[in-house]
């Protein structure tokens, strides 16, 4: 019998499927971490994974990989602006989805170049 803490966080990552914990991997160290919610969230990710598209699943692999990389503090930050965008009007919120993407476009030269707080060759300045 499990103990009832064990069984409001939903399930352990050793009851996990072999194809749940393959998906799921980059999760494996917090995994004992999450809430019931985020657990049965993930579980669900695992089950749609299959179906999706293949440039889909790459792009789920990398987020993974990324949040299980951060520090306890770049968390809280991303939860935060999560929450702060999830605030926005839509117009605003279309905007910004709109510069993100054209941010992804560019060549890994230039998005470092932003990120050190520059301008890219070739990109007009704001």
């Amino acid at each position: 019998m499990r103990p009832a803490c064990a069984e409001a966080q939903g399930p352990a990552w050793s009851a996990l499927s072999p194809e749940q914990k393959k998906i799921l991997a980059p999760l494996q160290q917090d995994w004992d971490k999450f809430d019931a919610e985020r657990r049965k969230r993930w579980i669900n990710l695992a089950a749609r994974y299959p179906s999706l598209p293949p440039d889909r699943q790459q792009r789920i692999q990398q987020r993974m990989r990324e949040w299980a990389s951060l520090t306890p503090e770049q968390r809280t930050q991303a939860r935060e602006r999560y929450k702060q965008l999830k605030q926005l009007p839509p117009e605003q919120h279309h905007e910004l989805h709109q510069r993100w993407h054209e941010y992804q476009q560019l060549p890994e030269e230039q998005r470092q170049k932003l990120r050190e707080g520059g301008t890219p060759a070739g990109a007009p300045a704001k």
